[in-house]
């Protein structure tokens, strides 16, 4: 029995750490995808608005077939989430169309040094070495993975320089708060009500600021179409889905394979050289990946000895 639990544990712990990273690969094709849009004269907050809506659409189908259609109050830590969600996703698009790709992603990557901070402070635990290693390997892997050194200082924007740092900050509040939210219901249904409290807030603005027909015109809407679905819909639900089953520190730092994932993506599709520096950051993020497994897989064996 104790094997058989040992094994249900550690296949929960991979499917949560793989859901993670497929959040991860969606997110990095997402970025791009918006960044084209951006390109030409899309206004970030027209696109992250529009994505919600079509978003929520879309969760409320996916929880009246899978989930029976029923949905809970929307709870107050459940109204605050949906509402810091609308602000990171909107600071995240802001980002992006104000510095390159590789730069807005490193800034937004800051976020797993403020989870395993404020986890330590908040829990008055210490993180192990092994996190703490990861922490480090990931933060310098997310650096050499975007070519950010090699980048000159004039493609620096300070506005997006300071919209990216926020957008870490909300993004380490938003997981942090995900994990204590997620056990109020199925991933779907959390999901549904942050992503309903999300679209009120975009309503509200998209209200005073007209139709934004830019988005629906030519091939410009299948763009959108994609950044509602697989830019916020799915990515989002796999990373909570994810958090439910492994911690929130440890998500934050797997999810930094999001540059490597957009660099392969890169060389693949755009036949981008990939430089000896970038090689090196995905193996130290690769790397940090791992030790969080093995600290994961350690505790969960000293548990059951």
């Amino acid at each position: 029995m104790q094997e058989f639990n040992k094994g249900t544990q550690h296949l929960v712990n991979w499917l949560g750490l793989t859901a993670v990273v497929s959040a991860s690969t969606l997110w990095a094709i997402a970025a791009n995808v918006a960044n084209s849009l951006f390109s030409i004269g899309v206004n970030p907050l027209d696109l992250a608005g529009v994505s919600a809506l079509i978003a929520t659409l879309g969760l409320t189908l996916l929880n009246t077939l899978l989930g029976g259609g029923g949905t809970k109050a929307i709870s107050k830590k459940q109204f605050a989430l949906g509402i810091l969600f609308a602000l990171f996703v909107g600071a995240d698009y802001i980002a992006i169309a104000k510095l390159p790709v590789a730069v807005a992603i490193v800034l937004i990557f800051n976020s797993p040094t403020i989870v395993v901070v404020w986890t330590a402070i908040t829990t008055r635990h210490f993180p192990s070495a092994k996190v703490l290693l990861a922490l480090v390997l990931s933060v310098i892997g997310v650096v050499l993975v975007s070519g950010m050194l090699a980048r000159e200082t004039e493609q620096f924007n300070a506005f997006g320089i300071l919209v990216g740092l926020t957008t870490a900050v909300l993004f380490a509040i938003y997981t942090m708060w995900s994990e204590k939210v997620s056990v109020s219901g199925t991933s779907i249904e959390v999901m549904q009500q942050i992503f309903s409290v999300a679209s009120l807030f975009w309503i509200a603005y998209l209200f005073t600021q007209g139709m934004p027909i830019q988005l629906l015109q030519g091939e410009n809407f299948p763009k959108v179409l994609y950044m509602g679905i697989a830019g916020n819909l799915f990515p989002y639900l796999l990373y909570l889905w994810g958090i439910q089953r492994v911690q929130a520190q440890r998500a934050v730092i797997v999810a930094t394979i999001e540059p490597v994932i957009a660099a392969v993506l890169a060389w693949v599709w755009f036949g981008q050289r990939l430089t000896a520096m970038q090689i090196i950051g995905g193996a130290l993020i690769l790397m940090a990946i791992t030790a969080l497994q093995l600290t994961k897989s350690q505790a969960q064996n000293s548990l059951q000895q």
